[in-house]
């Protein structure tokens, strides 16, 4: 995740998409398949997407990332590590937002979910799979910037662009 850091763009993108509040449960997961992949664009010098989904099922470490659920695990684990005082929940520093044992739950679910959509043999569903979940993360975060911009009071950055560094649904 260091080596993205060093576009203003991105580092734009991945500072509002960490306090941006009001993400969805299943957004939250989603948003770290499109990091994984944002990475590898931009290790691989910004190829078509075709190939850059193709090139993270094909990778060494997809198992352990994304079948075993490593990446939504660590996620999860760091929200675990911060409960409030007054056990109503967990704290999240970034977004200002409590976050339920309900919403916990939600994850650990989402998280089963996305796995066994991804823990495939056929390369296809595996691609169709990474795709859409990109693509719902990114139609997320365009209606949430969308609304930021059209509305001052809603902004919770003034540098919000309006796209997204990695576009999914302009290509297939």
């Amino acid at each position: 995740m260091k080596n993205i850091r060093k576009n203003i763009e991105i580092r734009r993108f991945l500072e509002w998409s960490k306090i941006v509040r009001g993400k969805p449960i299943q957004i939250r997961l989603y948003e770290l398949i499109y990091f994984e992949l944002l990475e590898l664009w931009l290790q691989l010098n910004k190829p078509p997407l075709r190939r850059l989904i193709y090139e993270t099922i094909n990778s060494d470490d997809y198992n352990d990332k994304f079948i075993r659920g490593k990446i939504f695990q660590e996620y999860i684990d760091e929200i675990l590590e911060t409960p409030c005082e007054d056990k109503s929940g967990y704290y999240n520093p970034d977004s200002r937002e409590i976050l339920s044992e309900v919403n916990i739950k939600e994850l650990y679910d989402v998280k089963y979910l996305i796995k066994s959509e991804l823990n495939t043999v056929i390369m296809i569903d595996r691609y169709n799979a990474i795709y859409t979940f990109c693509r719902l993360y990114e139609e997320w975060c365009l209606k949430k910037k969308s609304e930021q911009i059209e509305d001052v009071t809603k902004k919770e950055r003034f540098d919000v662009t309006k796209d997204l560094p990695l576009k999914i649904s302009l290509q297939k």
